[in-house]
């Protein structure tokens, strides 16, 4: 997923986004001469750039945690870990694998729990 993820976004930056910015632009792929404050180019283009940064950060962080690790939890906490039924395993599995969802959970927990903590201290 993320060798697909990189190819694709370097076929966005590089290719596409410049391409489609110059053609609605000046009607063609290359900037002219004259006007190269408004090429879409990448190195003309700071937001372009910017945009490439911020998506560099993005895959070397979850590069990072792929190469760390993901939680070793099985199963979360639930009532589904409990039932040995194949519903409830599929439930389960679900529920871990979901984007965020943990993350979700927490931030309700909190929410709807009475403590005196903040959120930091509470994760």
């Amino acid at each position: 997923m993320h060798l697909a993820l990189i190819f694709i976004i370097h076929v966005l930056v590089f290719w596409y986004i410049p391409i489609q910015g110059n053609q609605i632009l000046f009607g063609e792929a290359e900037c002219p001469a004259d006007d190269q404050k408004n090429c879409r180019n990448f190195k003309a283009n700071g937001y372009l750039r910017a945009f490439y940064l911020i998506v560099c950060v993005y895959l070397y962080l979850s590069a990072l945690q792929i190469r760390v690790g993901f939680p070793i939890l099985k199963k979360p906490s639930s009532v589904m870990q409990y039932n040995e039924s194949v519903v409830a395993y599929i439930g389960a599995q679900i529920y871990y694998n979901a984007p965020f969802v943990t993350e979700l959970r927490c931030l309700l927990d909190f929410t709807f729990s009475k403590t005196s903590l903040d959120i930091f201290q509470f994760w």
